[in-house]
């Protein structure tokens, strides 16, 4: 393993759980792991077994029972600028157009300038869109303002909660290409939660494959290197597809995660 340097994300010893009704759901215990700074990493796992609790443990909405949570040389104990998350419902204000729900959290601090904010538009392809407002908008243009919204304040670590879930599979390719294209040009770090094997597979620089609460990682994969220049994610799905290195790479996470889901079930 490489050695762990400060800004990394860094877990130790993490403890959290939850009561429902009469039962204690351990999500945690004693979770330890380091993902590297700048790298996209993506965790495949049962649904129901506290994924989105550990975004929001990293997010500093929610406090482990235990342990530590470091990022930047900084313990995460509570929400901070550096971090954003991005759910599946964008959770856009209906009153405010586009231009006005990017920039809402910048009304009162001013530390972004209008011409920053209008190269994001651009960026994430919403420019002839900034007057709209989100009833006018489809799906994908959404979820387009709510990683705009979320990119604003330039993320050192962003947590990303199935975020293409709710689109058609042309809009989820292209938004996903459109947001590695922005993230690898920031060194973004990059943690997300999808059920999604081939957009794990796609996007990420590794893939933990995690069982059943209390979570743990049974398996971690990286992508074979490629012989020509240009990474699937530069290449899509479509073209990813025609690829036996990626096709081989997919059945490889797919039967590991359809053998956790036999043995833990």
């Amino acid at each position: 393993m490489n050695e762990i340097q400060i800004n990394d994300l860094i877990l130790k010893d993490l403890c959290f759980s939850y009561y429902s009704k009469n039962n204690k759901n351990i999500i945690f215990e004693n979770f330890n792991y380091v993902i590297k700074k700048g790298k996209f990493t993506s965790i495949i796992g049962p649904s129901g077994t506290g994924k989105t609790s550990f975004l929001k443990l990293l997010s500093g909405l929610i406090k482990p029972k235990k342990g530590e949570i470091k990022f930047n040389n900084q313990n995460l104990d509570e929400v901070i600028q550096e971090i954003t998350l991005i759910q599946q419902n964008p959770s856009l204000m209906p009153w405010l157009n586009v231009y006005d729900n990017i920039t809402l959290a910048n009304l009162n601090c001013k530390k972004i300038n209008d011409f920053n904010i209008k190269k994001l538009i651009k960026d994430i392809g919403l420019e002839e869109f900034s007057k709209y407002y989100p009833h006018q908008l489809s799906g994908g243009l959404l979820q387009r303002v709510a990683i705009a919204r979320a990119l604003l304040f330039n993320p050192d670590l962003l947590l990303l909660d199935e975020p293409f879930a709710a689109l058609d599979n042309l809009s989820r390719e292209l938004l996903s290409a459109e947001l590695v294209s922005i993230i690898k040009r920031k060194s973004i770090t990059v943690l997300m939660v999808t059920h999604s094997i081939e957009e794990a597979a796609l996007l990420s620089d590794e893939v933990l494959i995690t069982g059943l609460a209390p979570i743990k990682i049974i398996k971690k994969f990286t992508p074979p290197e490629r012989e020509n220049n240009k990474t699937w994610q530069e290449l899509g799905l479509r073209k990813s597809l025609q690829d036996k290195s990626f096709n081989d790479y997919l059945k490889l996470l797919r039967d590991t995660s359809y053998s956790v889901m036999e043995k833990e079930n």
